[in-house]
């Protein structure tokens, strides 16, 4: 986990400082958890995943992605769909319905090399 620490906040393109100041740690916090064999808290996990949406498996155990993004992106697009009348969460279906079939089409062409 101490690796994947490091992984994370190089991937972010935080110093140990910035990415400390991210979930309220101090610097040396940082350095301590990045080195092999440290103990990371439970709650500095938790800490880490929530802020940067990071995927606890991975972080953990190194197994799925390092981020979260589509899990993130589709809480809120449920959030704001719930909050739609009836007719505008319809208008919103066939509009994403639409969006497939043309990215269906975009990648149809591409492959024939109709689009660059």
């Amino acid at each position: 986990m101490n690796n994947r620490i490091r992984e994370l906040r190089k991937a972010l393109g935080f110093s140990q400082k910035e990415f400390a100041g991210q979930i309220g740690l101090k610097q040396n916090a940082i350095s301590y958890m990045e080195k092999n064999g440290s103990t990371v808290t439970e709650h500095n996990i938790r800490m880490i995943c929530a802020q940067f949406s990071v995927n606890e498996d991975w972080l953990r155990n190194g197994s799925g992605t390092m981020f979260l993004e589509n899990e993130k992106k589709q809480k809120e697009f449920f959030e704001i769909f719930d909050e739609l009348s009836p007719v505008l969460q319809d208008y919103l279906l066939k509009t994403a319905k639409d969006l497939l079939d043309m990215q269906s089409e975009m990648q149809n062409n591409k492959e024939k090399g109709d689009l660059t």
